[in-house]
């Protein structure tokens, strides 16, 4: 159960980065949210890694974790101002969350993962360099540090460091799921805060119900599928053992990395639709709901294209019809461009459910 209270920091995290997002109005602002969700996924994905391999059980192994989760909730308070007056505090809680994960792996029993650890904690602490190194530069400057940040973490996954650790796929594939539900959940909080005190209106209530058949649209395009993800880890582990690892990184880490990247703009944009309902939403609003809906699509199309469970072909067609309404948001209005997207991501599932019953069937 501690993970699952570890989590409520996560919660917080994507509700400020959702924040961020929508007080953004240009491109500058949309490339610092990104390295900041990049970097605080890592380290928050590795301690999914973490548990998967030391389970918090014990007094020893729960204190760690409570001390992270600390770090943690410091970061998230931090992340509105991470490149500007609490970039010094968001640099210090960071380093504390990799030192704790370093020096907790290495308790691990599973496999070879105590000795892997040794393989990627430079490359943790010299992403948390870096972040001291760009509160140290002119705010101008900063984002160059940020992102060879990025850089570092996206080198270590070409020379594969991951190699040598050891995962439970079914808790593995377990606690990834819940953090996608926890990104879900703060869409739905968008749709309820910014109904407040007006969910008696017509017009505000078919913005609420429209938001929510899209969000459970969204729900269902990946969970519709997610037993079979795991069945697919499960194949992998027992036909390929050397690829699980790789495959778990590509398909739960980094996959999941995009869909969490596609619902905060998302929640954004769905925050503009209901504040305001029947009314055109401005480019950037209408742009964030469509390109959050295609980035979606698109991290649920590679994460079954990467487990061997479709090609993913439909959902990636959907995502380029997705940009397609970003006009109907700005030129109509935000509850007719929901519309579009619900009919979109339905005819999608329809087709993708039918290419994964194939996929199964050769398998």
């Amino acid at each position: 159960m501690l993970e699952l209270f570890f989590d409520l920091v996560f919660v917080f995290t994507v509700t400020q980065l959702t924040t961020v997002v929508t007080d953004t109005h240009d491109v500058l602002g949309f490339v610092e949210a990104a390295t900041i969700l990049f970097v605080i996924w890592w380290m928050y994905d590795g301690y999914c890694w973490l548990s998967n391999n030391v389970g918090p059980t014990s007094t020893s192994t729960r204190v760690p974790m409570l001390l992270a989760m600390a770090a943690f909730l410091v970061l998230a308070i931090a992340l509105p101002e991470a490149y500007g007056t609490d970039r010094w505090l968001f640099a210090v809680a960071y380093l504390v969350v990799v030192v704790v994960h370093a020096v907790s792996f290495t308790r691990s029993s599973l496999g070879g993962s105590a000795r892997a650890i040794l393989a990627i904690a430079p490359v943790n602490f010299g992403a948390a360099t870096l972040l001291f190194v760009a509160a140290a530069l002119p705010r101008d400057l900063r984002w160059i540090a940020w992102a060879g940040a990025v850089a570092v973490y996206i080198g270590s996954m070409v020379a594969q460091r991951e190699s040598g650790f050891s995962i439970r796929p079914v808790h593995f594939a377990e606690r990834h799921r819940l953090l996608l539900i926890i990104a879900l959940g703060e869409s739905v909080i968008a749709i309820g805060v910014s109904a407040g005190g007006h969910i008696a209106e017509t017009r505000y209530l078919v913005a609420v119900l429209l938001a929510m058949l899209l969000i459970a649209l969204f729900w269902w395009v990946h969970f519709a599928e997610d037993e079979h993800a795991t069945d697919a880890l499960l194949r992998i582990e027992r036909a390929e053992p050397d690829r699980l690892v790789r495959v778990a990184l590509l398909a739960f880490s980094m996959s999941y990395l995009l869909l969490v990247a596609g619902l905060i703009p998302v929640a954004s944009g769905l925050h503009e639709v209901v504040h305001d309902p029947g009314h055109p939403l401005t480019w950037l609003a209408a742009g964030t709901l469509g390109v959050g809906t295609a980035i979606y699509l698109v991290g649920n199309s590679v994460h079954l294209w990467l487990l061997g469970l479709s090609s993913g072909w439909a959902l990636k067609v959907a995502a380029l019809v997705a940009l397609g309404t970003i006009p109907i948001g700005h030129e109509v209005n935000g509850d007719v461009q929901v519309v579009a997207l619900c009919v979109v991501i339905a005819a999608a599932l329809v087709v993708s459910r039918r290419d994964v019953a194939t996929m199964q069937h050769i398998a």
